[in-house]
């Protein structure tokens, strides 16, 4: 960044670090929440040690309950603890709306809320959602009685009515004091995304709450809130060098400058109602990260048929993450018992015809696992391309990394070869 408004910004995004990190009595849920929500593993703290022995615990506060959630949505789908959080979210199911005739905490608290809502999307149970969607239903019914909150804890419900698909009538607020919280939650995936104009808009509100900021204290939600909204624009657009401008980045952008979302259809054999909630974890997660992705739970009738729908979902699609385990193998390789799994038969089939029509020359369809075990039973026509393990976060991020077209490693730019004169005479080290 180079102009004086662009270092104007850099700076206040650094105030706003600074007066994050100096909150050193901040509870452990807003601890993980800054760190989702500004995608480092420990911000402003170390936790890993705290958030295993919270884990191990058997008596848990509505907070806790949260706190699991945001770990699980930063870690995700290498969460490690699936059935705590699960007990976890079972508990909180259960909580009454008042205790001694007083509403309950988590009541009026958008953030508490907002990480139950997130352990929820990240259980892999459906009943356990189901459990949670109905109870957050009676919380914001409760809410309702109560005083209006502040616009900012308005959005972060919105989101959570977002996350649990709940029914209502609220809005996500269009104040342009509220810019920077409409822009980083839509970034992080729990807000549905929106018009690009009204993202251009929301960006130049942020550009405006930054530089005309009095340096008063936001309090430390609302405060990491701001810096990672800054950090949202920052990287949507430098690419075209000007910190609140258009990227113009030729992975991202078409030729009339919007978004390109790179389309992305996963295939998968239903191993079972777990595998299959991991799978769909996986789908929301790539959809968090900016990708148009889809799997067969999401188009259950379409109106084309099943058969059609897959056949042009593969042929649309950037990218096809093939799940394998040990089933789909046996359906990819024609091992299966006739009759069975004639879905994954069916997409298998085309894939495997079409890395034939292209002479095995493969840079679209992705052999993805979930279990390091299933590395074994890659199919035959995909040995040889690279495989990455989505139970592992690193694994995950090479999958982000490749598909949005942002290599870990670039390789510097070639050099002048440099001029050596012909020796003389032969040295005695020769």
């Amino acid at each position: 960044m180079s102009t004086g408004r662009e270092r104007l910004l850099s700076d206040c995004r650094t105030a706003l670090e600074r007066q994050i990190r100096g909150m050193a009595t901040v509870d452990f849920t807003d601890r993980l929440f800054a760190a989702w929500l500004l995608g480092v593993d420990h911000f402003p703290f170390d936790d890993a040690g705290e958030l295993d022995s919270l884990v191990g615990e058997r008596t848990r506060s509505y907070r806790e309950v949260a706190a699991l959630g945001y770990a699980a949505q930063r870690l995700s789908p290498a969460c490690s603890f699936r059935a705590e959080l699960c007990d976890a979210l079972g508990w909180i199911s259960q909580r009454p709306m008042t205790i001694v005739a007083t509403p309950a905490g988590f009541v009026t608290d958008p953030v508490a809320l907002l990480g139950i809502a997130c352990g929820a999307r990240c259980s892999g149970d459906a009943k356990v959602e189901q459990a949670v969607s109905g109870w957050m239903t009676r919380v914001l019914t409760a809410r309702a009685s109560q005083p209006v909150a502040d616009l900012w804890e308005q959005c972060l419900v919105c989101a959570v009515k977002h996350l649990l698909r709940l029914q209502g009538t609220s809005e996500l607020p269009a104040d342009p004091r509220v810019a920077d919280c409409r822009l980083v939650l839509r970034a992080r995936g729990v807000l549905p995304a929106t018009h690009s104009a009204d993202s251009h808009s929301d960006e130049a509100g942020l550009i405006r709450l930054l530089l005309g900021d009095s340096g008063e204290e936001l309090g430390f939600v609302r405060a990491v809130i701001r810096a990672a909204a800054f950090d949202v624009l920052k990287s949507e657009t430098i690419a075209g060098g000007v910190v609140g401008g258009l990227s113009r980045s030729a992975s991202y952008t078409d030729s009339d400058g919007g978004k390109v979302v790179k389309k992305v259809f996963v295939s998968y054999s239903w191993d079972s109602d777990a595998h299959q909630q991991r799978v769909k974890q996986l789908v929301d997660d790539l959809r968090g990260d900016g990708f148009e992705a889809t799997m067969d739970l999401y188009a259950l009738n379409p109106p084309e048929g099943l058969p059609a729908w897959m056949l042009n979902s593969i042929r649309k699609a950037d990218y096809v993450l093939m799940v394998i385990t040990e089933t789909y193998r046996k359906r990819c390789e024609g091992d299966e018992d006739p009759g069975k799994g004639k879905g994954a038969k069916w997409e298998t089939g085309i894939i495997t015809r079409r890395i034939y029509q292209d002479e095995f020359r493969n840079g679209k369809f992705l052999p993805v696992v979930v279990n390091r075990a299933d590395v074994a039973a890659i199919p035959s026509v995909l040995l040889g391309n690279l495989y990455f393990n989505v139970s592992d976060p690193n694994g995950l991020e090479r999958l982000v990394r490749l598909m949005s077209d942002q290599p870990e490693y670039v390789p510097p730019p070639i050099g002048r070869t440099p001029v050596l004169p012909p020796r003389t005479t032969v040295s005695d080290s020769d």
